[in-house]
This record gives C-alpha cells, structure tokens and sequence, in this order.
C-alpha cells in the first residue's frame, strides 16, 4: 500500500478534517482559560517572560533569521517526535501534553504582551496568527497518528486479558505509515512554519 497516497484519499483527508476541528476548538478552550488564570494571577511581566524563555530554553540573544528559523524548527519538530513517543506509552491522550502546554503558553504570553502595553492586535495577527495555525494544526497531525498506535498499543493489551479476542489493526503497518507521514508532511509543515515565525513574523515585528 501507497500510504502517503491513503493520506491524501478522500476519506483520510475527511478523518483529519474532524480531528483538527476537535482539537481546534480544544486548543482555544486551554488559550482562553490559561489566559484568565494568568490575568488572576496577574504576574510580574518580566520574571513570567524570563520563566517562559528558560522553559522553551530561549537564549535572549538575537539570533539572525535562518538561525531563529532552525531553532523554532527543531524545537517544533521535537514537540511533533515527542507526541509520536508518548503515543506508545498506553495512557490515553498522554501524547497531547505538548499541544496543551503549547497552548497554554500562548494563553499566558497574549496576556503579559497586554499587560506590557504592547499592541495586542498587532501582535496576535502579525506575530501569533501567521505561523501559528500552521503549527498548531501540524502538531494535531502528530496527535491523529498518535492516537491511532495508541489505540493499537491499548487494544492489544486489552486483548490480553479477553477470552474472545478483538481485531486489532497490525501495530508495524502503523507506525510505517506514521513515519512516513512524519517525514514526508509533517516534517516539512514545520519547517514551513518556522520559515514563517522565523522570517515573516519577526519582520513584521521589527526585532
């Protein structure tokens, strides 16, 4: 089986569609609520943006834009390889930790560029909006195929422990077509979005 043309067939693209409509309306959810438990919180603007650029390992240096563009890349690509991961450890829905942190991250981060006196529109559309849907969406990409090895990993583990078997999907067939989606569109929606946040949305911003 072709399965970088199975992803492309009507039926594969419908499935992703309602994934990313689903987990869509769930990222906005976690923006929101961590964007209201931060302005609770009301924390000091810089030791929270100090906190956040350790956490996501941000030098403060100014990098030049193909180095700040490798750099967002390799830390998205990461985020993209560790849902594929934690996808084979069988607890459901542990493979989206990192998308809900993201999330969350850009909850609090929309709040304290507010809080700075920043331009809030100008940030979240020249800033957030131009490389974020891409990203986000990509990352609920890895999610669909995560959840998917998931589902195998629990389903055969479950028929451990029946007396009449059900039928589980072959777990290698999986992961092939997972690998291969993650090297031939995963791979280079992150770059792509990075290429964005690296280039466009740093101009934009004028930093």
């Amino acid at each position: 089986m072709n399965y970088l043309t199975h992803f492309f067939t009507k039926e594969s693209l419908s499935s992703v569609g309602k994934t990313l409509w689903k987990w869509w309306v769930a990222s906005f959810t976690v923006i929101i609520v961590a964007y209201i438990i931060t302005y609770l919180v009301d924390p000091d603007v810089k030791k929270a943006m100090n906190g956040i650029s350790k956490a996501l390992s941000v030098t403060g240096e100014k990098e030049s834009y193909w180095e700040g563009t490798f750099t967002i890349f390799k830390n998205n690509w990461g985020v993209c390889l560790q849902v594929l991961i934690l996808s084979f450890v069988p607890i459901p829905f542990l493979y989206a930790y990192s998308l809900i942190l993201t999330n969350a991250l850009i909850g609090i981060v929309v709040f304290l560029t507010q809080k700075s006196g920043l331009s809030l529109v100008h940030t979240i559309f020249a800033g957030l909006l131009p490389h974020s849907v891409l990203e986000i969406s990509t990352f609920i990409l890895a999610i669909y195929y995560g959840r998917k090895i998931n589902k195998i990993i629990i389903g055969k583990i479950r028929n451990m422990f029946r007396s009449e078997k059900k039928n589980v999907p072959q777990l290698w067939r999986q992961v092939k077509e997972t690998l291969i989606v993650f090297i031939c569109v995963i791979t280079p929606a992150i770059f792509l979005a990075a290429f964005i946040e690296g280039y466009l949305s740093r101009f934009l911003l004028n930093y």
